[in-house]
């Protein structure tokens, strides 16, 4: 559905924003997309989006070289992606109904289509009863499930969320994320950039994180950060257990005062007094 290949993208004056990535996501993944400001995300977006070229690779999106496609085919590649943003854009003048049908409308589907599918996504995303309000009269939570529903009214092969839930509360998010994992069980590829850890640790899906333009982790059913909390808390654990086991050196001494320094710092819960003795035996 999505590959990259040795993809390295740069812009003047400034420090490869993608440097040399190669992944690949398939038919109905849902992955999540995280890295720090400046990391690359947006970048990677637009490549897929053909807003951008890469400068060295190839990149494929549901079977075309974006490399190779011509200009005016970008609007038919499109079609195949819904893309969901944080600040919504919705068009204030419509209505909610308006609004979703402005997806089918601007790629010339016929108003039979336009009534048939228009209501059905708007049940989907659990907004019929607000078919006729202006986006001034939703909540956020709302605004966000007709640009969700917007983005999927055409049934697109692939669905770019980047970070749909940014200005919402918990509570909203976790109804945009069980919305979005429900289309995603209809076999639509969901990738999703996200700050939010809390949904990343929740879901527990693919997740691609980026550093300064460097792929660093691909790593299926992972967290937001580097490491599950509880792994990395028995593998220093372990760690700790293998220094403490030899004889009571003066080396041991000062290394066992390092680690209860270390595991203070980093305060992981799961890493057990008995781990750092004072002695060994």
């Amino acid at each position: 559905m999505i590959r990259f290949e040795n993809v390295s993208k740069s812009y003047k004056g400034t420090a490869k924003a993608l440097n040399n990535i190669s992944l690949e996501i398939n038919k109905g993944e849902f992955v999540f997309l995280v890295g720090p400001s400046g990391s690359g995300k947006t970048t990677f977006l637009k490549l897929l989006l053909r807003e951008e070229k890469a400068d060295v690779g190839q990149i494929w999106v549901a079977g075309r070289d974006l490399g190779k496609l011509h200009h005016w085919k970008v609007p038919f590649l499109r079609r195949n992606i819904g893309c969901v943003f944080q600040d919504f854009r919705l068009l204030p003048n419509k209505t909610v109904f308006g609004n979703v049908a402005f997806s089918l409308e601007v790629i010339g589907r016929s108003k039979h289509v336009v009534d048939a599918k228009v209501p059905q996504v708007l049940e989907l995303v659990g907004l019929s009863h607000k078919a006729n309000s202006l986006p001034n009269q939703l909540s956020g939570g709302e605004q966000q499930r007709v640009a969700i529903a917007r983005a999927f009214v055409n049934r697109p092969l692939i669905l770019l969320c980047d970070e749909p839930t940014g200005n919402l509360d918990p509570a909203t998010s976790q109804g945009i994320m069980r919305l979005l994992d429900r289309i995603n069980r209809t076999e639509t590829t969901v990738l999703m950039a996200t700050h939010d850890a809390s949904i990343v640790d929740t879901m527990r899906r693919r997740v691609i994180q980026l550093e300064a333009g460097e792929l660093v982790r691909d790593q299926s059913r992972g967290v937001y950060g580097l490491e599950d909390p509880d792994l990395a808390g028995e593998r220093l654990t372990g760690a700790i257990r293998a220094v403490t086991s030899g004889s009571d050196t003066d080396e041991l001494v000062k290394g066992r005062k390092r680690i209860r320094r270390q595991v203070s710092d980093v305060g992981l819960a799961s890493i057990s007094e008995e781990a750092v003795p004072e002695k060994v035996d």
